[in-house]
């Protein structure tokens, strides 16, 4: 198996899709842009000369052009969104370290800008559904900073454990023994967004997975991460990933993934 590669090409920036084989090796290599790539489906590990990281779906690595990297694909096949610059005005000064990122919303939203190009594959578009993505990515501080405070970490296990039964915020915080603001505030350093909206990220990007790997009823993910019923996992997944279930499978299978 060859890597099968779709490029829609724009003045300041490309778009590629991409299906890596599996157990692929590729030497210590720079790449000619700078690029920011989503993991849609499978692993890899990369590796720099100080640094190696294994991810997986829901990755995101800000890469830019100069950094010497190489990279191990794992057993099977790696799906990836790529969004290279032309401009690298465009991918900009906050840009110039190399970093993996796991954090829900970036995957999310990673999700809106893939449907995004598939629907519209307008440059203006395109480039508006990006900035909200640089914005969201420019709040995600990474999660190193976890160690110097222990109280977001408890929080964060607590927000992304038990979906389906959810604890409320004015509960934790009484259980953690912090004023429900001061531990919103706090949090919002740490991980860019509120609690609430921590929840919320989370609950859509695990329907996603669950919608990307296993065939249940869309009422039995609903009910698992936590939505009221169908409809209301579905009003959610349009509102954030900008797609329904159904399109967020079909999605998939464009990308040479069978249909669950």
């Amino acid at each position: 198996m060859e890597r099968d590669s779709t490029i829609i090409h724009f003045d300041r920036f490309n778009v590629e899709r991409s299906v890596y084989p599996p157990d692929l090796y590729m030497a210590p290599h720079r790449d000619k842009l700078s690029r920011i790539s989503i993991i849609l489906d499978g692993e890899l590990s990369e590796s720099t000369q100080d640094r190696s990281v294994v991810a997986s779906r829901n990755y995101v690595v800000i890469k830019p052009n100069q950094v010497v990297h190489e990279n191990r694909f794992g057993s099977g096949p790696l799906r990836l969104l790529s969004i290279s610059f032309n401009d690298n005005d465009l991918f900009g000064e906050r840009f110039k370290k190399w970093q993996w990122i796991h954090h829900p919303a970036i995957h999310v939203m990673g999700v809106r800008l893939w449907t995004e190009i598939q629907r519209v594959q307008n440059e203006k578009t395109l480039t508006g559904v990006l900035d909200q993505f640089f914005i969201t990515l420019s709040g995600i501080r990474q999660q190193d900073d976890e160690a110097s405070v222990v109280w977001p970490a408890a929080v964060k296990q607590a927000l992304t454990s038990n979906l389906d039964e959810p604890q409320s915020i004015r509960a934790l915080s009484e259980q953690l023994y912090l004023h429900r603001v001061s531990m919103a505030r706090g949090f919002r350093k740490i991980y860019g967004l509120s609690p609430v909206q921590f929840r919320n990220y989370t609950r859509v990007m695990t329907a996603l997975e669950e919608l990307a790997t296993s065939d249940k009823s869309l009422a039995a993910i609903a009910y698992e991460t936590g939505f009221a019923d169908q409809s209301h996992l579905t009003r959610t997944l349009r509102s954030l990933a900008g797609c329904t279930p159904a399109e967020f499978r079909r999605l998939l299978g464009s990308l040479g993934r069978n249909d669950q």
